[in-house]
Formats: C-alpha cells, sequence, structure tokens
C-alpha cells in the first residue's frame, strides 16, 4: 500500500493491448513449429543450419510477445493530478497538470500518437543518457515536446483518452 497511490474514480489506466501481444506470439509460434519440422525433414545441411536458427529466433520472438501480453503494468495513468508517462522515450514519469499545456491526439502516416505538449520540454530531458536524449531532441524539434507515447499497440481508443486527459486538465486549471 505504500507504493500505491488510491485511485479515485476518475483516474484512467492505459496499457499495452493483450490482443496484439498473443496474437504475435501464436503466429510466432506457428512459424517456430513450421522451423522445427522444416529442421528435422531437411536434405542438406545448410538447409538445416537455416532453419534451426529461424525456430531459435522464433521462440524467441514467441517468449518476449507472451511476455509483453501479459504485463499489466501501466504505461499511461491520468489523474486529477496529472499524469505519469511510462510510455514515451523520455519516460517522464508523473507530470503535474501545471506542467501540461495541452493534450492531443495526432497522425504521422498510419501511426497514431498521444502528444503532451508541456511547457518546458528541455527539462525533462535534462538527466537522461545520450541515446535517450537525442531521441528526444528529436522530438521536440518535430512535435515541440518529449512526451510523444505511440499508441498502436494500447488498449484504450486514443480520441476517448485525449478526451477525458483534456477534460481533467481543464477541471483543475479552474
Amino acid at each position: 500500500m505504500g507504493r500505491e497511490r488510491t485511485r479515485s474514480d476518475r483516474t484512467l489506466i492505459v496499457r499495452r493491448s493483450r490482443l496484439r501481444g498473443l496474437l504475435i506470439a501464436a503466429l510466432a509460434l506457428a512459424f517456430f513449429v513450421a522451423a522445427v519440422w522444416f529442421a528435422w525433414h531437411a536434405g542438406s545441411w545448410l538447409e538445416r543450419l537455416f532453419a534451426v536458427s529461424m525456430a531459435v529466433f522464433l521462440g524467441l520472438v514467441t517468449v518476449v510477445s507472451t511476455l509483453i501480453a501479459l504485463d499489466r503494468n501501466p504505461v499511461l495513468e491520468i489523474d486529477e493530478e496529472g499524469l505519469t508517462d511510462r510510455g514515451s522515450p523520455v519516460r517522464a514519469g508523473r507530470v503535474p497538470w501545471q506542467s501540461i499545456r495541452r493534450i492531443e491526439a495526432k497522425s504521422v502516416g498510419t501511426r497514431r500518437y498521444l502528444v503532451v505538449q508541456v511547457y518546458r520540454p528541455q527539462r525533462f530531458i535534462a538527466d537522461l543518457d545520450p541515446e535517450r536524449r537525442k531521441a528526444a531532441e528529436e522530438l521536440i524539434q518535430r512535435h515541440g515536446t518529449p512526451i510523444v507515447i505511440p499508441w498502436e499497440a494500447l488498449d484504450q481508443p486514443l480520441d476517448a483518452v485525449v478526451e477525458q486527459a483534456e477534460a481533467l486538465r481543464q477541471s483543475t486549471a479552474t
């Protein structure tokens, strides 16, 4: 109980989609079985080597996809006090509403993103390692903020999340 905050009725929790992870795991498992069968019936050592390497790779994909599907840690939590980000490259953590200008949905090609516009974007990247800092700086140049969450693998509709988040942000501003 010490670590977990009490959640009110207005808390919105967004997690990874189980369906997507399990679908990828099932496809990888099917191809894993096919690769093992092919390795067993291969005619030459080169075919067998290829099939075994594919089986190892697909086995790893199956395990990782299953673990991702079973992971129920929130990617994003939104409540009356602000939001907790665990899905952007910055992984900004707790961001209070006072630091947020607006929350919007953005499409780039066929991909959709949740974009959290903050007042001082540079402060979120000050303590990052060099690789994540470079990614965050590119996001600031492209979107004006380092908190950009890719949305295709999450379990809530993006437009509904943006609507609820903006309503909570505006209710605390008054």
